[in-house]
């Protein structure tokens, strides 16, 4: 069977990431145990971290590390190792990652009736252009009868980055006020484009942005070294993305990853791979509804790392009233072939200069797809 053909058995041109889902999902519950943390663990700090890793990260690297510093206190460092150096040169997304962390670890901590204090960088905070050896923050824990279950602890299993095609449906205008309330008394703000000229747009850029970066086989190969071609590597890795969380699942996946994609060949190819990425992007952005953005004022580490906690806690919000969510971080990215575009974006959205699009992302309606994998507990832990 040829390409063309195989593209025909999939009804979509976009063989990578953006073939029609089907009902079938990537793994059975048992098997999902095979590729998540277990939230059981032997204490509680430990547990925290459990749910702490189901967090939104880019390109699930999973870029922590953890010391148990105390018995009730995390120290949360960015593990070097696990770095997007072609696409996050100055790791301003790394440190966002880290945030989200530090959500989901708070949240979780809710459940247990602890209340979670946490102090960044308590040893010095570095430049937003460096990374060093020293922790983001510490995360202590104490015994607090007065504390409420956070309403969005239930999301924290269920929540995802849904990367595939989004219905017409556009979102409430309680949706989208709920979603606004969350950056309530915070330096940030949420942006909104859902208007037919910001869309269009929008979905310009976009395009032009994977274009850019598909267009350097080193960021190429960056993406392709996190995809995962299979269910063995899946298994084997615990990190990345693959077809099932682009919504290919069932025989379409199967027929894709037995005869068309394999690591040799996107890594012997990046451009063919890469060029796959843009249609991706082309098919998803094509007809989506709500696009959002978090700006800040500065964009000190510290505000990264915040940035991180509302971004979460936006996403779970949006799983709680049955929203999709999908960042889409190309344009924001710092290397130097992205910044004539980035600044031609800003200006076309009415972002000072001085400010930073620390988040950029679609929202909309969409089945959900099969969970993407973590690593263990213990793979963390210093």
């Amino acid at each position: 069977m040829n390409r063309r053909g195989f593209i025909k058995i999939m009804g979509t041109g976009a063989v990578v990431v953006a073939a029609t889902p089907m009902v079938m999902g990537q793994f059975s519950s048992d098997e999902v145990a095979d590729i998540r943390p277990s939230l059981t663990q032997p204490n509680i700090l430990k547990t925290l971290i459990s749910y702490a890793m189901l967090c939104p990260n880019p390109h699930n690297k999973q870029p922590w590390k953890v010391e148990l510093l105390t018995a009730n206190t995390v120290r949360l460092y960015v593990d070097e190792e696990r770095l997007l150096p072609e696409t996050d040169p100055i790791h301003r997304q790394i440190h966002i990652g880290q945030g989200t962390f530090i959500e989901s670890m708070v949240i979780a901590a809710s459940h247990y009736g602890l209340r979670g204090e946490v102090n960044y960088f308590p040893l010095g905070e570095y430049s937003n252009t460096t990374l060093e050896a020293l922790p983001v923050a510490d995360i202590q824990f104490f015994d607090d009868t007065t504390v409420k279950q956070d309403p969005l602890f239930s999301q924290l299993v269920t929540r995802q980055s849904n990367k595939t095609p989004y219905q017409l449906d556009k979102l409430s205008d309680s949706q989208i006020a709920a979603m606004f309330a969350l950056t309530d008394d915070t330096d940030y703000g949420l942006k909104l484009v859902e208007d037919d000229k910001g869309r269009s747009a929008m979905a310009d850029y976009l395009v032009k942005a994977m274009e850019i970066e598909e267009s350097n086989a080193n960021r190429s190969l960056e993406t392709i070294a996190m995809f995962r071609f299979n269910d063995e590597e899946v298994k084997k890795y615990r990190d990345g993305f693959g077809l099932a969380q682009n919504g290919v699942t069932g025989v379409k996946k199967a027929l894709a990853e037995a005869f068309f994609l394999s690591r040799d060949k996107a890594e012997a190819d990046p451009a063919a791979f890469g060029k796959e990425g843009v249609k991706s992007v082309k098919n998803v952005v094509a007809n989506n509804q709500h696009y959002a953005m978090l700006i800040s004022p500065d964009n000190s580490r510290t505000t990264q790392v915040k940035i991180g906690r509302l971004y979460n806690r936006i996403n779970l919000l949006a799983t709680s009233l049955g929203i999709a969510q999908h960042p889409m971080s190309q344009i924001l990215q710092e290397y130097d072939d992205m910044l004539e575009l980035q600044s031609s974006f800003k200006l076309d959205y009415n972002v000072p200069e001085s400010h930073t699009v620390q988040m950029l992302f679609r929202l909309g309606v969409a089945s959900s797809t099969p969970p993407s994998p973590r690593r263990a507990v213990n793979d963390i832990v210093i």
